[in-house]
């Protein structure tokens, strides 16, 4: 026999080995199998893919080191397979991410025992849910929509079907797009229903994460909740995928192995052949599509638990105003801070100012690796330091013009979440205040403090970016600001509309969450643009088809596909001379598609490498589809060239 292994290297094909002589009947080896090789001097795990019935080779082969007791089935080797192709990555890569967590190691974990689960009280609409899903068969491949608004109660929908899986002795996956903001609901989960839920990220331990990884490929373990790491968990025996937050952009991985988790669950829940479950107040436009297509099953929550009314959203006209906040929206902070109300101001961006620049000569401070602005963080006592968002680099912050030599005439123009702190704390000094953003949550233990804070409501004003959006459930929480949305909506990606709708009503739905009746405002300097009309009146059916024919007319996602090539190199000629070369070869080959650029990237020098970018815009057709990523997983480039390929982009820089 001649085995055919897969190794997780950057290599887009197979390695023949023999079989380790002499081996019983019982060392049988089955495509799936992980096995220990030698290549290359070193030590290597990889994947039976094929055996080939023949007892001789043209050349000598080396024989398989080890058997490893771990073993892919059936769904895994398609899953590879498949998403292997649809992204246009090498299998090898996929298997990579398959093996991140792999351990020879095989101590079995304790798994608590199942208790008895509180009796949860459900109205009309989550009782009439959780009907459906349990008279649906979670043994067969079916996807289904769970729309509800803020506030809603989707996850005790998801979580009976969820306790049906497990007491059959299937396994369940909940992927979640931040694992740091979920500490509190895994612990209500536990106690609700008496499940041992274990959380799986890339960022624990690697012994924890190996033990993981094992005791799921054995069956050990009913219940993860996890990141998008999780999904490349070797589960055997999976009952049930739930997508909790699915429109959220966690879930594109989007550097080196590009792939949209979202995507990737759906396949593994039908080459499974069992239910998942996705999640979201504010579904994207292409769940949504799939529900009018009658792709997906749709189920809809349009109520709040307890009858909680949802936040009523009002407009600020910004055009007349010179305040950063307005007077009007000052004067409702403060009469929440002295009836004991919280009020949430949301900005989406980080750090003090998004740029500095002298008023002197017009010098501004860039990033040495990048060709972006350098962002002012923590400008206290006049200190401070520039950061950039791209490639972190970091330096200290001088108020002195490097070209003219000028001291204290840096302006620090346009406005984040740290200029608002600061306006904040000079307004109302007496208060106490706070900023959640993602510089703010690298301490796991501060982070946590500073939650049970804003629950107890020790803190009146809270300050936070779009992590804010995300899950949080603050009961003294009266009133949301929305600040400087206008960017957002005015942003170049085609999806700029959608996201903005998803972070106003995402940002809103934290008001009024526990007998208050919430409150929005929103800031904008265009109070009549759809999207904001929208917004106001909060009625994602009307958004939904306005967005879904706006699409249709100009032949975007989801009536086309869109593929975006990143060409990146530190040699800036032979990049642009490849560029060329691809895009003409693509042009040359395919008819049936239209190619944009090649053209520099909007951040055309991140963390010194240049970049370039070609975009395919085709038919939904799987032939055309097909035809074009075997073309485009094939290229072959120069050594001094890397080339990222990106499936349904949803970055654009």
């Amino acid at each position: 026999m001649i085995y055919e292994i897969l190794l997780p290297l950057p290599l887009n094909k197979t390695f023949s080995y023999q079989h380790p002589f002499p081996f019983k009947s019982s060392d049988k080896l089955l495509i799936g199998s992980l096995v220990e090789v030698e290549f290359n001097k070193k030590i290597l795990v990889g994947l039976v893919s094929n055996i080939i019935d023949s007892e001789s080779s043209n050349r000598p082969l080396k024989k398989i080191k080890k058997i490893c007791n771990p073993f892919f089935n059936k769904e895994i080797i398609e899953s590879i397979n498949f998403i292997s192709h649809y992204t246009c990555n090498k299998k090898s890569l996929i298997l990579k991410l398959f093996l991140s967590g792999f351990s020879n190691r095989t101590d079995f974990l304790k798994i608590k025992s199942l208790k008895k689960n509180k009796k949860l009280s459900l109205n009309t609409d989550q009782k009439s849910a959780v009907k459906y899903l349990l008279e649906t068969n979670f043994k067969k491949f079916t996807v289904v929509l769970l729309e509800g608004v803020t506030g809603s109660g989707k996850t005790r929908v998801y979580m009976n079907k969820a306790e049906e899986v497990i007491e059959a002795g299937f396994q369940c996956l909940i992927l979640v797009p931040e694992i740091i903001l979920t500490t509190q609901w895994v612990k209500e989960i536990e106690e609700d229903y008496g499940l041992d839920a274990l959380v799986y990220h890339s960022s624990i331990k690697k012994k924890e994460r190996e033990k993981i990884w094992f005791n799921v490929n054995q069956n050990k373990i009913k219940l993860i909740i996890g990141t998008r790491s999780a999904l490349f968990l070797p589960f055997s025996k999976l009952g049930l995928i739930v997508v909790d937050e699915e429109h959220d952009n966690s879930y594109k991985q989007e550097e080196q192995t590009i792939i949209n988790a979202r995507d990737f669950s759906i396949l593994r829940a039908r080459n499974s052949n069992c239910m998942i479950i996705l999640s979201s107040a504010t579904p994207s436009i292409e769940s949504s599509y799939n529900v009018k297509i009658k792709k997906f099953k749709h189920l809809q929550l349009s109520e709040r638990v307890n009858n909680l009314s949802l936040p009523k959203i009002n407009i600020i006209d910004m055009r007349n105003q010179k305040d950063l906040i307005s007077r009007d929206i000052m004067e409702i902070v403060s009469k929440n801070i002295k009836n004991g109300y919280q009020t949430l101001i949301y900005i989406n961006k980080r750090g003090y100012a998004p740029f500095v620049i002298c008023k002197n000569c017009g010098y501004t401070k860039n990033c040495e690796k990048c060709n972006t602005s350098l962002v002012l963080h923590d400008l206290k006592n006049k200190k401070g330091y520039l950061l950039c968002h791209h490639c972190n680099y970091r330096e200290d912050f001088l108020n002195i013009c490097e070209t003219c030599g000028s001291e204290d005439k840096f302006s620090f123009s346009g406005v984040g979440v740290e200029k608002i702190h600061e306006l904040i704390s000079n307004e109302f000094p007496q208060s106490e205040s706070c900023i959640l953003s993602s510089d703010t949550i690298k301490n796991h233990e501060k982070f946590k403090d500073l939650i049970t804070k804003i629950i107890s409501n020790k803190i009146n004003i809270i300050i936070g970016t779009q992590l804010i959006t995300k899950g949080h459930n603050f009961p003294f929480l009266k009133t949301v600001i929305i600040l400087n949305i206008d960017n957002l909506l005015n942003d170049i990606n085609f999806r700029s509309y959608e996201k903005t709708f998803q972070q106003i009503i995402q940002v809103s739905g934290r008001a009024g969450r526990k007998k208050l009746q919430g409150e929005v405002f929103i800031q904008t300097f265009q109070p009549n643009h759809q999207v904001i009309k929208l917004c106001k009146s909060q009625n994602i059916k009307n958004f939904t088809k306005w967005e879904i024919e706006s699409r249709k007319k100009n032949l975007q996602p989801p009536f086309k596909s869109y593929i975006s090539l990143i060409l990146i190199s530190k040699l800036e000629k032979e990049l642009i001379s490849f560029s060329n070369i691809i895009s003409e070869k693509i042009k040359k080959t395919f008819n049936e598609l239209t190619v944009y650029g090649p053209a520099p990237a909007l951040l055309y020098k991140k963390n010194l490498d240049f970049r370039y970018r070609i975009l395919l815009k085709l038919e939904k057709s799987s032939k055309i589809q097909n035809n074009i990523k075997t073309f485009l997983i094939n290229l072959q480039t120069p050594s001094k060239v890397r080339l990222y390929i990106d499936v349904d982009p949803i970055n654009f820089i």
